[in-house]
């Protein structure tokens, strides 16, 4: 279980892969700011708990860390050179010409398990691994990501109902919750009530955490190690959390940083 000191340095870690957003998006005059803030602490948490020598070995008992939400490309690269995945000569270069590091994740990026964006993919993708996992190394864990748009998606209820059937332990599915789906309210596209009790129907292990507490989250991880079935951990989260002027703000997952506002928003972090 993670000690208590852990929780400042995951604290740390959020806040510099925050910086390191901010920094390629207002570089390469992208967007996706709201998608990938709100999944800052949720990613700190999957690669804290995650050993990094067996994911940069390539080891066939490494976690596998798939982020089905593409659309959080930034905050993906931002974590994983935080977590010494990624040289920050390479992460620079996001969005632009000739980078492999584009606006969606993509596997042609070294230690990304899964291209994503054709949203709902990932957690079928992460469904295989776990069942290859079971079999070969079943201390290991599947840690995949979605949005709360992205699981309007048919495919993610399929890929659950296999998981529960096979109850796959190995595969932990979290979720960005924070309500809005691109530029519109979750709610609006697609009714679905209360999450939890959708999940709980399906046979599965469901927790609801804060999704800006890394070490909440990182110790939910941990505790699904020891349950018998799918864990599903619903992260509340904040889209464009930490950059005032963009939290819960939908039109921030288009909009790109002017000079003027990219300092405004480093200053905020400071």
């Amino acid at each position: 279980m993670l000690e208590p000191i852990e929780a400042h340095a995951l604290e740390q870690i959020s806040l510099e892969i925050r910086k390191s957003i901010l920094r390629v998006i207002h570089s390469s005059q992208a967007s996706h700011i709201g998608s990938s803030m709100s999944v800052v602490e949720i990613l700190t948490a999957m690669y804290a708990v995650s050993d990094i020598d067996l994911i940069r070995s390539g080891s066939k008992s490494r976690n596998r860390i798939i982020v089905s939400k593409g659309h959080a490309a930034a905050a993906t690269y931002a974590a994983m050179h935080q977590f010494g995945l990624m040289e920050n000569e390479v992460l620079m270069t996001y969005h632009k010409t000739g980078s492999n590091l584009q606006g969606h994740v993509s596997h042609g990026v070294k230690y990304v398990e899964h291209s994503t964006g054709a949203l709902g993919h990932g957690l079928s993708v992460g469904l295989g691994h776990a069942l290859e996992l079971k079999l070969t190394s079943p201390e290991s864990q599947v840690l995949v990501l979605c949005g709360d748009g992205e699981i309007q998606e048919g495919s993610i209820w399929e890929a659950l109902m296999l998981a529960s059937t096979r109850r796959l332990n190995q595969l932990v599915l979290l979720i960005d919750y924070n309500g809005i789906s691109s530029i519109k309210g979750t709610e609006e596209v697609i009714h679905t009530g209360s999450l939890k009790e959708r999940f709980l129907g399906f046979g599965l292990d469901v927790t609801e955490v804060d999704g800006h507490n890394a070490i909440e989250i990182s110790k939910e991880i941990i505790r699904a190690k020891t349950r018998v079935k799918p864990s599903v951990i619903i992260c509340k989260t904040i889209k464009g959390k930490g950059i005032k002027f963009a939290e819960d703000k939908p039109i921030w997952h288009y909009k790109t940083l002017s000079d003027e506002l990219f300092q405004e928003a480093m200053e905020g972090l400071n």
